[in-house]
C-alpha cells in the first residue's frame, strides 16, 4: 500500500483468510511522514506485545509458561513475566516454524511470528475512531489537547500515559499485514504514590513519576482520550505541595462528531494539594 505525503485515508485489507481483526486498521494520517527504525529493545517488545494481543497465540502462551515450568520447576511469577517479556516471541517464532513440518499454518501466521520489519512509518496526527490523536511533540504546544491516552486497565486501574510516536509498523511476507501503534510514555498509576484518586472518581497524575516498565505500545483501538490539566498555581502561598500533579479528564467517544476538547494549559504547573488549601481556609 503506498501512502502519499498529507492527509490520506488508510484502510489496511488482505487477500488472505483468517487475518485477525489486530491488522485491520481504518483512519486518516496527516502531517509529514517520516522514517524510523525498530532497535532490538523497542522489536522485541513490539512483537510480544501483539503477540499477547493476539487471541491466537492465547494457547501458546500458555505452553511457553508450562514449558518455562519444565525448565525451571520453581520459577517465580517475577522471573516467569521476566522470560515472557524477553523470549516468549522468539520462543514461538522458533516453535511454529519447527512445527511447519507436521502441521499446516495459516500463511498471516507464519509471516507474523517472523517479526517486523525494522524500518517504520511515522506521522504526528492520526483521525480514527472519532479522536484526532497528535504526537506530544506536535501538540505540546496548541490551545487544544490531543496527545493523552487512557488504557483500561485488568486489575481495575487504568494506565494514562502521552503518544510520542504514531507509528505504521509493517512485517515480512506475502501477506502484507500492518498495524497502527502507538508509542506511549506512561504516568506511574501507583495510587498514593503516582496517582490520586478522589472520593469524587476524579484521577491526578503526577508528570514525575512514569511507569518503570518499558512497555510503550498500545493499539488507537484499545485507548481512549485524555487530557492532563493543570492546576492553577495559589498565588497567595509562598510555597506549594512537593509533587505536582495533573487531573486527568478521560474523553469517551460517543458521538462521532464530538470530539473536539477545550483548551487546556501547558501541564507545566505546580500542585497545590488539598490539604493546603484546606490549612489556608481555615486560618482565613
Amino acid at each position: 500500500m503506498t501512502i502519499p505525503e498529507g492527509p490520506s485515508d488508510i484502510r489496511f485489507s488482505y487477500n488472505y483468510p483468517d487475518v485477525p481483526p489486530l491488522f485491520y486498521h481504518e483512519g486518516r494520517i496527516s502531517g509529514q511522514c517520516s522514517n524510523g527504525w525498530l532497535n532490538d529493545e523497542d522489536n522485541t517488545v513490539l512483537q510480544t506485545f501483539m503477540m499477547l494481543n493476539c487471541e491466537t497465540f492465547a494457547p501458546y502462551e500458555r505452553m511457553f509458561k508450562e514449558y518455562m515450568t519444565r525448565s525451571i520447576p520453581n520459577i517465580t511469577q517475577v522471573a516467569m513475566q521476566k522470560a515472557k517479556d524477553t523470549n516468549f516471541a522468539e520462543w514461538c517464532k522458533n516453535y511454529i516454524n519447527d512445527a511447519t513440518q507436521f502441521y499446516t499454518f495459516p500463511m498471516w501466521m507464519l509471516d507474523f511470528v517472523q517479526g517486523p520489519r525494522r524500518t517504520y512509518r511515522s506521522w504526528p496526527i492520526y483521525h480514527t475512531r472519532g479522536y484526532t490523536f497528535h504526537t506530544h511533540n506536535h501538540g505540546q504546544n496548541r490551545r487544544t489537547q490531543h496527545y493523552g491516552v487512557c488504557v483500561p486497565g485488568t486489575n481495575e486501574t487504568d494506565h494514562y500515559g502521552i503518544i510520542q510516536e504514531i507509528m505504521m509498523v509493517e512485517y515480512h511476507g506475502d501477506v502484507g499485514l500492518k498495524v497502527m501503534v502507538f508509542k506511549c510514555s506512561w504516568f506511574d498509576t501507583t495510587e498514593n504514590r503516582g496517582m490520586r484518586i478522589h472520593p469524587s472518581g476524579l484521577v491526578d497524575v503526577s508528570p514525575r513519576r512514569q511507569y518503570a516498565k518499558y512497555d510503550p505500545f498500545v493499539l488507537p483501538g484499545n485507548c481512549d482520550q485524555a487530557c492532563f490539566i493543570s492546576y492553577p498555581r495559589d498565588d497567595r502561598r509562598d510555597q506549594v505541595a512537593e509533587s505536582s500533579l495533573l487531573r486527568v479528564e478521560t474523553h469517551v467517544i460517543d458521538d462521532v462528531s464530538d470530539y473536539d476538547l477545550a483548551p487546556v494549559n501547558p501541564p507545566n504547573d505546580e500542585y497545590v494539594s488539598d490539604i493546603e488549601i484546606q490549612s489556608e481556609g481555615d486560618s482565613e
